[in-house]
């Protein structure tokens, strides 16, 4: 068990986080493979010809389905599927899905659909009100992580991940979604005290990126259910005043066994399963009268070119620009696939192109992004939007407007299609070969996303199989020609994102669009790929030691020039490899002396390049190939992580060796740092959690500088000269420790690491302990602080922090876990169940692995700001009742049977041994935590969680902090 990062809670929004940040698009995510008519067999494939319809009755024309996967239809018209899969091992996953979500709310009842999905988990015919999630809990769920729901603008979706594959919980499991779909009680007191959580359920949601959503769907969707009811003026008011009898009504009309599908994938016997089904759900009577179809509104094709604008002091520059065309349904056939493949091709090159503008010290734009979609089953949409540098939405719309038109006019290279196809080849070689360990949550959602539009649920060979028989039609030529036909069509329509009022409006915009027309574009020049450079690194290292750690299943080897290497072989995932580079001591080497320098890093690590390579050069050099670029940084090591293939490994190696040696510190980082920057700090008060992640965690680590936000004066003055001076030292004489797990060969694995760091100059066995880098105090001034945020009026923070110790005693840590949890299911209870004053309390700890003697408990909540003092007490008030009073049993159990449960599925996770053995040599003492965690977990009592509780949750220690709307000016 590793706190891999003391700032999980304390940490400022990243900016690399910022490129894409607030753009929306409904991109359909299935695989390349639907439409209208067939002009390739099964046999033509190579596949069984499977024809007719499937068990849900949908259409199976030349694309075979699934065979694994058994359909059904109850006789009340209840659609279900049934697959088995063995990935996670025992887990069993259920989806209930409903057809009824926002577009079918009516005036009167916006947010009726979400109100009751919530009231799914407080009482019916069966289960008393807040007993449900106690139930799962018990049985090891944790609530969000495995019992959940959601509701979108059709849908409402119900979810459960059971971590046992036993009868008794499966049953237990189908009861509830039984209960769910026909028993829920909709008492008029459980009505009431479920206003509050769903109102601050709207307070917390009222971000900027929500706001520019909703009024980007009125701008290209007016009229529509789509634009209406993402979120309804009046849905506050509905929500403080729709009554319990108005949502049985809504309830009763809709769910209903004709509009509900059940999925159930996991490591189950159909036979049973189906049994179990039909047992629970036949007797569900459906009513008499038919359900009608939502009026959804129309797209207006022939609506003239218009622009619009969405202003917020937080949201980045974005351009976007919409045509739409008229809907055609697509089916699951070879045509369709042929073009779907076609204009995915033509959009990764797009795509391409617009990353490279991105990268230019001179261009306009951040990022970008292409796509074609289906607007839910309305229209055709295609949609180009970039994020533009701060004030540059002029320039950025003219890269927009004439990065379409060139691809319209011109089309596509030879080259750029070749990358683009080794690329999308592999992505979809990846998913055949690796089809057998696809995990069950995955498979659940791909299925359940087949229902509205009757597309086929196919294999991934499947898709791979389409993909090798129309490629003799993904020639520049075609992609252009299916390119051109799809984004033509409606005339554009505009939307900006800006951080102030756009003078002129929208004529401007128009205006800008109009003048950029005008412009000639060039054709687009073919490439040549250059050789990778960095493919010797010397004579081969030697392994001088090499041993089995027989208790927890890897091997450890050293090379002779100290590099350490972990090895560890699993068949739990078919074909992957997972990897990760550690090098040196992260942040603690740099001290404060470059307190920008781990940022910097961090923020342009998707664009870095090495000496004899750009970044461009790279893609292509790296095309078709499972290789990963950059390097990160953490608060105590250096790391090149990722996921990769045997037959990549060794060039994997090659490149994540090269960025230890070669790195290359160029210009259009340096620019793109630069323009990230001012965005980053626009949104560092832009709402309450901004503000908790920007500005207090320099207050808990005693105003250490290198805790929080950086002064853009700070961010702004480090450039790639500091960079450079920083990192370099820290790379050329640390010691490396590479982990390697999943499907390996493990003399290739030593093989390529031999000729890559195993190559390299010797390094130390050891780490520096950077002895005064790792000293922090915790806030020293303890008194209650108010800060502030330029966001939503309604909405408030409360934090409450309580100073602990790190972690060097584990069995502390585990049990403050425990504690915490224990604290956050009471805060659940009473201030979301009972109370009504927050939507999502947290509690959490962190005790430091990094800094001495440094950590924190911390409890929180989104309230609105009238609601805070209430919310301060009654924290402090449980704190107190868990230094009074030990936890009852039954509390204890619902805090621990779910990290018992998610630590035996975690043991079947390439990722959970990858975080595990990372630094297995560095710091082997850590290993038995990983040995003790379970017989720890389990040996905690009620005695130790009051016992940690009176040592730290000392309500003269606590340190308060209220973040609340700035005052008018």
């Amino acid at each position: 068990m590793r706190n891999s990062s003391i700032r999980k809670i304390l940490v400022a929004t990243p900016l690399i986080a910022l490129t894409l940040a607030g753009c929306t698009t409904y991109s359909d995510t299935t695989a390349p493979v639907a439409s209208t008519t067939a002009t390739a067999s099964s046999v033509e494939l190579g596949l069984p010809a499977r024809t007719g319809l499937t068990g849900w009755n949908f259409p199976v024309y030349d694309v075979p389905a699934d065979p694994a996967v058994r359909y059904g239809i109850l006789d009340n018209g209840m659609k279900y599927a049934i697959l088995r899969n063995e990935t996670p091992q025992d887990e069993v996953v259920l989806r209930m899905n409903f057809d009824i979500g926002w577009i079918d709310e009516k005036e009167g009842q916006f947010n009726a659909a979400h109100f009751i999905e919530h009231m799914a988990f407080n009482g019916s015919t069966n289960i008393p009100e807040g007993e449900m999630v106690k139930l799962l809990e018990r049985e090891g769920l944790k609530f969000g992580a495995d019992t959940n729901a959601s509701t979108f603008f059709e849908d409402t979706t119900y979810k459960l991940s059971l971590p046992r594959n036993d009868a008794e919980l499966i049953g237990t499991g189908l009861m509830l979604m039984r209960e769910v779909g026909s028993e829920l009680t909709f008492d008029p007191e459980a009505v009431n005290r479920e206003r509050g959580i769903l109102q601050s359920e709207i307070q917390t949601r009222n971000t900027f990126n929500r706001r520019l959503a909703m009024d980007y769907q009125k701008f290209i969707a007016p009229g529509t259910p789509f634009a209406t009811n993402i979120s309804h003026p009046s849905e506050s008011a509905v929500t403080a005043s729709i009554t319990a009898e108005e949502l049985r009504g809504i309830y009763e009309r809709f769910y209903r066994p004709d509009n509900a599908t059940l999925i159930v994938v996991g490591d189950v016997e159909p036979d049973s399963i189906e049994a179990m089904v039909r047992e629970r759900f036949s007797d569900w009577e459906k009513p008499a009268a038919p359900l009608t179809e939502t009026e959804r509104g129309a797209i207006d094709f022939d609506r003239p070119a218009q622009a619009g604008y969405f202003v917020d002091p937080a949201v980045n520059y974005i351009v976007q620009i919409d045509r739409f065309a008229p809907y055609e349904r697509k089916l699951s056939t070879v045509a369709q696939g042929r073009k779907a493949l076609q204009l995915q091709l033509a959009a990764m090159v797009v795509n391409r192109r617009l990353q490279t503008l991105a990268r230019d010290p001179e261009g306009s734009i951040l990022g970008g992004r292409l796509a074609t979609s289906d607007y839910f089953d309305r229209a055709t949409q295609s949609n180009i939007q970039l994020v533009a540098k701060d004030g540059q939405w002029r320039e950025a719309l003219a890269t927009a407007e004439q990065e379409i038109r060139r691809a319209t006019l011109h089309g596509f290279t030879q080259s750029e299609l070749d990358e683009a196809l080794n690329n999308l080849e592999t992505s979809l070689r990846n998913g055949a070969e690796r089809q057998g360990t696809r995990p069950s949550q995955a498979l659940a959602d791909g299925i359940l996303a087949t229902v509205r539009d009757e597309r086929i649920f196919a294999l991934p060979e499947t898709r791979l199989a389409v993909f090798e028989s129309v490629r003799a039609d993904l020639t520049p030529e075609k992609v252009h020609e299916a390119f051109r036909e799809t984004f033509t069509g409606s005339a554009p329509l505009i939307h900006i994102a800006s951080k102030q009022d756009i003078e002129g409006g929208e004529d401007a915009i128009l205006a800008a669009y109009n003048a950029s027309s005008q412009v000639a574009v060039a054709a687009p020049e073919e490439t040549v790929t250059a050789a990778f450079a960095y493919d010797d690194f010397g004579a081969p290292g030697s392994v001088v030691a090499d041993r089995m750690v027989e208790d927890l299943g890897y091997r450890e080897l050293r090379f002779d020039n100290n590099v350490m290497l972990n090895l560890k072989k699993t068949d739990f995932k078919d074909k992957e490899i997972l990897f990760h580079v550690r090098i040196g001591s992260g942040e603690l080497a740099f001290g404060e002396a470059e307190p920008a320098a781990s940022t910097m890093l961090n923020a342009i690590s998707s664009t870095a390049a090495l000496e004899a390579h750009d970044l461009d050069e790279l893609q292509r050099i790296f095309a078709g190939r499972n290789v990963r670029t950059g390097m990160f940084v953490t608060n105590d090591h250096f790391h090149v992580p990722g996921s990769t293939k045997a037959e990549d490994f060794l060039m994997q190696m090659q490149t994540a060796a090269a960025f230890l040696t070669a790195p290359g510190y160029r210009p259009e980082a340096e620019a793109q740092w630069k323009a990230l920057i001012p965005p980053y700090i626009a949104r560092l008060d832009a709402n309450p959690q901004a503000v908790a992640g920007s500005a207090v965690p320099r207050i808990v680590a005693n105003g250490d500088m290198r805790f929080g936000a950086k002064s853009e004066n700070v961010l702004l003055g480090t450039t790639l000269e500091d960079l450079r001076a920083a990192v370099s030292p820290n790379l050329t004489n640390s010691p490396i420790e590479i982990t390697v797990v999943g499907d390996i060969d493990e003399q290739a694995i030593i093989d390529a690491v031999a000729q890559t760091f195993g190559a390299l100059p010797e390094r130390p066995m050891e780490l520096n302990n950077f002895a005064s880098a790792r000293l922090v105090d915790f806030a020293q001034d303890r008194s209650k602080r108010t800060l502030y945020h330029s966001g939503a009026a309604d909405q408030g923070m409360v934090q409450v922090y309580w100073p602990t110790t790190d972690d060097g005693d584990f069995r502390e840590e585990v049990v403050g876990t425990l504690a915490a949890e224990a604290l956050r299911l009471r805060l659940l209870e009473t201030l979301r169940e009972e109370l009504g004053a927050t939507y999502t309390p947290i509690a959490g700890l962190e005790m430091s692995d990094t800094f001495d003697d440094f950590g924190y408990l911390i409890a929180a909540a989104i309230v609105a700001p009238e609601n805070q003092d209430l919310v301060f007490e009654t924290i402090s008030q449980i704190a107190g009742e868990m230094r009074a009073t030990p936890v009852d049993d039954d509390l204890l159990a619902r805090a621990r049977n779910p990290q018992l449960e998610k630590l035996a599925k975690d043991k079947r996770e390439n990722g959970y041994w990858l975080g595990s053995l990372e630094a297995a040599q560095l710091e082997s003492d850590r290993l038995d935590r990983v040995r003790t965690y379970e017989s720890i977990l389990r040996s905690v009592t009620p005695a130790d969680i009051r016992a940690f509780a009176q040592r730290y949750l000392d309500a003269d220690q606590a340190l308060e902090i209220a973040i609340v709307p700035k005052p008018a000016e």
